[in-house]
């Protein structure tokens, strides 16, 4: 025995469905009127004559402000054409290459002073070099004093070193003041 609110329920879903049925058709209408066509890619080199006219028109404001502005832009004798960028389909690459950051001097000392003293900073350079940034550039707010601890405790807890939390603060602190500060 059916209910009368299941059968009210079954009721207006049916009129529903069937009101949206009778409206039917499209509610837009192509008439084919416009018709619709794409301008093709074409990859060419942009041709010089529109930076020429720009070129002569700001030589009557400012001669010598154009001439450099012009020579920049423009290839001349002695400056090749830049190559215009080509687009390339999609290829498998087999290993990521390698990253390396170009390193200063003082980065390489930094590091070079923590390698002597039996720390490992293998894939870790740039916490490191980061850490002492925050160590030679306190800003008030107390990130410097928990930092460096959080780092070296981290070192500890990879194995990167046989010394405790307290002494790699310290290690890093003095090596990070005397190759950056």
């Amino acid at each position: 025995m059916r209910t009368p609110v299941t059968t009210g329920l079954i009721a207006a879903t049916l009129i529903g469905a069937l009101s949206l049925t009778a409206c039917g058709g499209a509610t837009v209408e192509d008439t084919g009127a416009t018709a619709t066509s794409v301008a093709p890619l074409d990859r060419a080199p942009r041709s010089t004559e529109a930076s020429s006219e720009q070129s002569s028109e700001k030589e009557a404001e400012d001669a010598d402000e154009s001439a450099a502005a012009s020579s920049s832009r423009e290839p001349g004798p002695d400056r090749p054409a830049a190559p215009q960028p080509q687009d390339q389909g999609a290829r498998e690459v087999d290993e990521v290459p390698a990253q390396e950051a170009a390193r200063s001097p003082q980065d390489v000392d930094y590091l070079g002073a923590l390698t002597d003293q039996d720390i490992d900073v293998a894939g870790v350079e740039d916490q490191l070099i980061g850490t002492a940034t925050v160590v030679c550039n306190p800003e008030g707010t107390g990130i410097d004093q928990a930092t460096v601890p959080a780092v070296a405790g981290q070192l500890v807890e990879q194995g990167r070193t046989d010394k405790s939390a307290e002494e790699l603060t310290q290690l890093i602190v003095d090596n990070a003041r005397q190759a950056y500060c």
